[in-house]
This record gives structure tokens, sequence and C-alpha cells, in this order.
């Protein structure tokens, strides 16, 4: 269903056109968990694809390394289970060997395959066993009389007949072809028909981050896609889909760059329903890129995430995100200071998508547009959006008489204005102490 921001009712396409503003500026069943989106480029698996990963996964099987080698995979399985992994490299040339007639072939592209070999021990009566190791290690074995009773498995697959004697066949010829520009635009097309929450980027290219900004604003503004952009040193964007991570942390001796840390704090924004992430704990993370007391104030004014060493009281350590916090700062009094609020966006977003949700599917073509209709909508507002929000201390008690559906210009046309409160976590604290 399209949806997204309007300005005037000129729409076309039936959907819900949701605004959110404020009167002036300010100092200060309902589940928005989603999926992150983590592009990589490795040279074994399937390529422009977007593959659902979980714990279970074979990871060596799917990218030709354990977890703990895809890095930005790791990281983000730190903040959430729901994770979408894309190959941006080509498809690459499959390694291939032979002895006789018998072909074995890499089962992906990539020099990866480079990386198998298959060793055949042909037995007395003329069967033989077939053993298939990648980089290394044995990930398959098959006791066969033809080559007719072999099964391709996650690396190979073999053709022609068996040797007639003990072979070792060394895969070779397996060739990558690397990402591009072009494969970062081909996977941002991709993601139109994709559901998710972030995606997380971490890299150099001011380029890749603009595209994906702008890729952004256009899913929040014009089709009510209501996703987030995670990316490192990136602040330009000024939006309120679009974070920026500005320093990394420390895994006891490893350094996690802030392009390595943006993978972790985009599962945990996918992973956030109401809870604020200030002060949410980096797991595992022993120490950070340390900033200055100036350095953080500034960055925090900036729009950037700052990861900060927090000294307990009780003895205990921790790192964590200093201020929930996105890359807007261009405040006017239709969108003021709770737009660049993490926290406060994610719960806006769980009534946009929410009162999406109710309007296509049980309210277009189905119900008239009269006082009656547009009550029964109002009514579902809240009863199944904003009393759960109240209960989970989301938003305030509200007036029900501050929500009022009317019929729009065009007989079809439904407008909808609701007077919301949302509520931030406590984040400073001003005490006074009277000594006597």
């Amino acid at each position: 269903m399209p949806g997204g921001q309007w300005q005037t009712q000129n729409k076309v396409r039936p959907g819900a056109y949701i605004n959110f503003e404020t009167n002036d500026l300010v100092a200060t069943g309902l589940d928005s968990r989603g999926a992150v989106v983590v592009p990589i480029t490795v040279d074994w698996g399937e390529t422009k694809k977007f593959i659902k990963v979980s714990s279970n996964t074979k990871f060596t099987e799917k990218f030709g390394k354990p977890l703990g080698e895809l890095k930005s995979i790791r990281e983000a399985f730190k903040g959430t289970g729901n994770v979408i992994v894309y190959n941006l490299n080509g498809e690459g040339d499959k390694a291939k060997a032979t002895s006789g007639t018998f072909t074995v072939t890499a089962a992906h592209g990539g020099s990866d395959g480079n990386k198998i070999v298959v060793l055949v021990t042909v037995s007395l009566d003329g069967g033989a066993t077939v053993k298939t190791y990648f980089d290394g290690n044995q990930v398959d074995s098959q006791v066969v009389e033809s080559v007719t009773e072999l099964k391709a498995n996650a690396f190979v697959s073999f053709t022609g007949d068996l040797p007639t004697a003990d072979a070792t066949l060394t895969l070779a010829g397996g060739k990558t072809i690397p990402g591009i520009n072009e494969s970062f635009a081909d996977f941002a097309a991709g993601l139109d028909s994709q559901i998710f929450k972030t995606i997380a980027i971490g890299t150099d290219d001011d380029s890749i981050k603009l595209l994906f900004t702008l890729k952004v604003k256009q899913w929040r503004e014009n089709e009510g896609k209501n996703v987030h952009l995670i990316t490192n040193n990136y602040n330009a964007a000024d939006h309120e889909g679009v974070v920026s991570v500005l320093n990394g942390v420390y895994d006891g001796a490893e350094l996690i760059s802030a392009k390595e840390a943006v993978y972790w704090l985009g599962g945990a924004y996918a992973n956030a329903i109401t809870n604020s992430l200030t002060y949410a704990e980096y797991p595992g993370a022993t120490d950070c890129e340390r900033l200055s007391h100036e350095e953080i104030v500034k960055a925090l004014k900036e729009g950037h995430i700052v990861f900060t060493y927090n000294e307990g009281a009780d003895g205990i350590d921790r790192v964590v995100v200093e201020q929930d916090i996105n890359t807007f700062r261009s405040f006017i009094p239709k969108k003021n200071q709770d737009f660049r609020k993490g926290k406060i966006v994610r719960q806006m977003d769980i009534v946009s998508n929410n009162v999406q949700h109710i309007y296509s599917r049980f309210f277009i073509g189905k119900v008239d547009n009269n006082e009656d209709g547009r009550n029964l909508f109002k009514g579902q507002i809240m009863k199944v959006i904003l009393d759960p929000l109240v209960k989970r201390g989301a938003i305030d008690p509200y007036d029900p008489d501050e929500i009022i559906i009317t019929q729009g210009f065009e007989k079809d046309a439904v407008v909808a204005d609701l007077g919301l409160k949302f509520i931030d976590a406590m984040e400073k604290l001003y005490m006074t102490v009277n000594c006597k």
C-alpha cells in the first residue's frame, strides 16, 4: 500500500498519508521490531540475493567463512537475531578440477572455490570414497559404487565417470567479480521489495551514504516505509531516518571501528521498540575510541552517535551509547527537537506503521466514508494503537476529542488529526542538595 507524507490533498493512489508536526520548538498487539540488512563482499556463496540468516545458519556453506570471521554479520547479531545479508559481489567464475572424465565443479563462483579439494579413494570392488574439503576442513564424505550415486553437496557437484585410481582434485579457476558502486545501486533497488527496519552500511564512500540517504527519504516520505540508515560519520544527512556513528569500540585488543560498529547499532535499532538506546551497552566492548568532554558535546550537537566509557560505582565498567539520536538538526516549528531522538522517532513509526496496517487491511474499499465509518476508524486507532502505547508509557494519556477524523476534499478522502505527546527516556538529571 502506498503512503508517506502529504502537503495537499492531491493523492491519486488509495493509501494512508501521515504527517507528524509540532506546534512550537521545545528544549528537550504493537511491535516495531524488524530486520537489519547487512551488505557484505565475500568470495563464496550466492550473490545479489537477500539471504535471511540466523544462529542456525551454516555460515561457511553460505559465505565461505565461519560467523566469527564475518565481522559485520557477527556484530549485527549482537543487536538482533533478525539479520538479512546481501553479497554485493558479482557471480564470478566457478572453480573446477578433472581427473579423466570425472569433473568436480564448485557450487558458486568466486575465488574461494579454489580452496576446495576432493579426494577420491578407489576400493577393490570398483566403488570409491569421495571426500570434499573446504579450506582444509572436511565438509562431506560419500561412499558410492558409481558416479550416479554421488550427490552434490553445499560446495561441489560431480559429473563424468569415477576415476579408476586414487585421485586428488584441487579446484582452480575460481574468480570473484568485485562489487562496485553500481552494485550498491542494484542493492538499493532490490530493497524496494524487501521488508526490513534498518540498513547498516559502514563505508568511507560518501556517494554511497548519499545514495541510501536519498532512498531512506524516498521510502519514508513518499512510500510510508519507515526505515532507517545506520552509517558512519555522515551527519550531512540531517534527517531523522539516518543515524551516524562517529567512533569505534574495543573488544579486548580488537578494534571494532565506527565502520564496523554500525552493524551492532543497526541490529540494536532494528530490535528496539519503545525503549531508548541512550546508555545502551555495546555487548562485549571493553573500551572505546575515547573522546574528550568537549568533543562529545560537539559530536552530539552535530548529530552523531558516540560511544563512551562509563565507569560504574559498582566496579562494573561499560561502553555505552552516549545518546540515542539521529542526524536531524534543521529544527523548525513543525519539526522540532523531538525528531532527533531515536526513541521518539521509533514511537512515531509505530503509530504510522499501525495506522497504515489498520487502514489498508480493514477500511480501504470496505467501509463507507461517512460519520459512522470515520468513528469506527477512530475507535480502532484508539483501541489498537494508542491505548497500548499509553500502557507501555510511550505516549501520555490522550484526549479523544483531540482525535479528529473528517472527510477530505474528495468523497473518498479521509483526514485524520491526532494530538499526541510522545514520551522520551530520562537522560539529564539536575539536582540540588541543600546542606544543613
